[in-house]
């Protein structure tokens, strides 16, 4: 594919590129056993607090794409709302976040997943670093249908095994009501990596371009694959609490036998042929979170630079493999930790600006500067809140591998501003999808 097609896609596969990228089934097996860590039988008040609290981002994202529809998402959320300068600052840090995000995947079914499947020596987990994101440009280039249309069949699945495994589970629980259990700080510090369990979603923003019906179609999937997702994930913790049986006794005896809860799960409350089912979806979730990352930093970068798409998808595959490749010396889950720092404050520190622009956004598109300035400052505090608890609290190392590389990466690019996006864009293609009405 060397150029996109102007209004070319359903709503549908749009609606399945933002679920994909939420990925529920490995948010599941991740992300929310870190909120089970944190808020022990509490996880499930500490899941709805937390997607409620995304859902400021939500209502940021959805109103910016309810007006905008691009191919450059965010960049031009910001160039709308600031101009060139901060725009390329904005843009090329959340580059740097998907980017370093599909080496954090790939490494992470390398280095994680692919031993507890295999007897996989160091090589193969290495070697397995680089098919994998190979695999994924070479799907992500031969266009737009055959990517989604296999990441809507995988995210639909997912959705119906975790319903369907939570069904089975509370039929022999019973239903019981979330009670709280554990200190505020810990309930909040669950809820913190709960918001984040339904991330990614933003991965539609950059289809506006080929959406069939444009800004409607990328608002409306947004908003549906959040709830789709919030709904999903929020029900996974309650049937994993409950099996774990209702208490912080059980959840820690839980955590402390397994970090996978939910195949855990599986294999007491149905077992047979379904545990293999959950393990093969959760490999096709991290499969299709790394597709949507793919489609969308293709396109971001087409957006910044203008080269050819086909030529965006191999400038990315090539930071990607480089990237992977380091593993070979530091290893693979090395690699894995890593590129998960950057990535988180890349993206907090890039939502964070968005968040903030959104006041003179919703000033000049929404005539409605009240209604912008409490939602901006929210957004802002979440993301804010979010790199203290996901990076800072780290340590020292974590937060200068994550900052250093975010601060330079939005310095050089901001310093650029109006002069590189003049002598850039003589070459580009033509303007973005146009406001829509």
């Amino acid at each position: 594919m060397k150029e996109l097609r102007k209004s070319s896609v359903p709503g549908y596969m749009i609606f399945a590129q933002s679920l994909s990228s939420i990925a529920p089934l490995s948010s599941t097996a991740a992300l929310l056993t870190i909120v089970m860590a944190q808020s022990l039988a509490s996880a499930p008040l500490a899941t709805i607090l937390g997607v409620a609290m995304y859902g400021i981002w939500v209502a940021i994202g959805y109103s910016y794409s309810k007006v905008i529809a691009s191919y450059g998402g965010t960049y031009e959320f910001a160039r709308r709302s600031a101009g060139e300068g901060i725009a390329r600052a904005v843009g090329w840090t959340y580059w740097l976040s998907y980017t370093v995000y599909i080496s954090a995947i790939s490494s992470y079914f390398a280095g994680a997943m692919l031993p507890v499947l295999l007897p996989a020596s160091r090589p193969l987990t290495e070697l397995a670093a680089i098919l994998v994101p190979l695999a994924v440009a070479g799907l992500a280039v031969t266009g737009t249908t055959a990517p989604l249309g296999i990441t809507l069949f995988t995210s639909a699945a997912e959705v119906v095994v975790i319903v369907l495994l939570g069904a089975l589970v509370l039929m022999r629980t019973g239903l019981r009501p979330p009670s709280l259990s554990v200190a505020p700080q810990d309930l909040f510090a669950g809820s913190m990596a709960a918001a984040f369990t339904v991330a990614g979603g933003g991965a539609s923003f950059f289809m506006g371009y080929e959406a069939r019906r444009g800004s409607r179609d990328v608002s409306l999937s947004f908003l549906a694959a959040f709830l789709v997702g919030a709904a999903t994930i929020s029900f996974a913790a309650y049937y994993e609490v409950a099996a774990a049986g209702f208490t912080d006794l059980g959840v820690s005896s839980l955590l402390a036998e397994t970090q996978y809860p939910g195949l855990w799960v599986a294999e007491r409350f149905v077992g047979g042929w379904f545990p293999y089912l959950y393990v093969a979806l959760t490999l096709s979730s991290l499969f299709g979170t790394l597709v949507a990352a793919f489609m969308a930093v293709q396109r971001l970068t087409y957006a910044l630079t203008g080269i050819r798409v086909d030529r965006s998808a191999m400038l990315v595959l090539a930071v990607v493999v480089g990237v992977n490749l380091v593993g070979a010396v530091a290893g693979v889950l090395n690699v894995y930790f890593y590129s998960v720092i950057v990535s988180l404050t890349a993206l907090f520190t890039s939502h964070s600006a968005i968040s903030l622009l959104y006041a003179a956004f919703s000033r000049r598109y929404l005539r409605s500067a009240a209604k912008g300035l409490p939602l901006a400052v929210g957004g802002a505090a979440l993301m804010i809140a979010g790199l203290y608890y996901e990076v800072i609290s780290q340590g020292l190392r974590a937060a200068l591998v994550g900052v250093l590389p975010t601060v330079c990466v939005a310095a050089a690019a901001g310093l650029g501003g109006a002069a590189a996006f003049r002598a850039l864009y003589r070459r580009s293609p033509p303007s973005q999808a146009q406001l829509s009405s």
